[in-house]
């Protein structure tokens, strides 16, 4: 084989290089669960749903977008509530995406927002009520945290779809307030019932 020979050969050989790199760069699969969004020079192009989807190669970029609802377990933190008891709390935030345009384009990063914006929520609920109702209205909670998140949330495109309160913790000493309440509480309820018991008996 000569110079020219083996000169056409590479030739050939780096033209087909590049029919399979545009090829394999042009088709994408998008899973279910998720929605693909193509930009083209860095501007919004459309939006791919699940399946077998093309784009056109190195001038456009296709991300991926998680839309399925994904709970976020935040970091147990140490809130003041209205009544100035400080108690640690944990929460999970149900989220899902619903706008994938809004979601890429309008934060920079939507899962640490919800995060961030999870935590200052928990501390402003729980500073606008006391212990009590933190133990007994925790739906309640709840359902602020999400209406609260929600505000900010809708304009990035992600549903706050509800959030669950994990953990409620007091310091030491007023769980040790309220073992010793509940301790006299029972020993209250058996002195009643003994009491009616002897009165039962002497009316027998």
């Amino acid at each position: 084989m000569g110079s020219t020979g083996i000169v056409l050969a590479v030739i050939a050989g780096i033209i087909v290089l590049l029919v399979i790199t545009t090829i394999t760069k042009s088709v994408r699969i998008v899973q279910q669960g998720f929605e693909g969004v193509v930009t083209r020079f860095g501007e919004f192009k459309d939006i791919k749903n699940p399946g077998l989807t093309f784009i056109f190669p190195f001038i456009e970029v296709m991300k991926i977008i998680d839309v399925r609802e994904t709970p976020r377990t935040g970091d147990r933190q140490q809130v003041i509530t209205r009544d100035n008891v400080a108690v640690i709390v944990n929460a999970t935030i149900f989220s899902q995406v619903v706008d994938v345009r809004l979601a890429l384009f309008t934060n920079s990063d939507y899962l640490v927002s919800v995060d961030n914006l999870a935590r200052t929520s928990v501390r402003a609920v729980f500073g606008s009520i006391s212990l009590d109702e933190a133990f007994s209205q925790r739906e309640r909670i709840g359902t602020l945290l999400q209406t609260q998140m929600e505000e900010a949330t809708d304009k990035w495109g992600v549903r706050i779809n509800r959030v669950e309160v994990l953990e409620i913790t007091p310091p030491d000493q007023i769980l040790q307030a309220m073992a010793l309440q509940k301790q006299a509480d029972q020993e209250k309820r058996a002195r009643i019932l003994e009491s009616e018991g002897q009165q039962q008996s002497a009316v027998n």
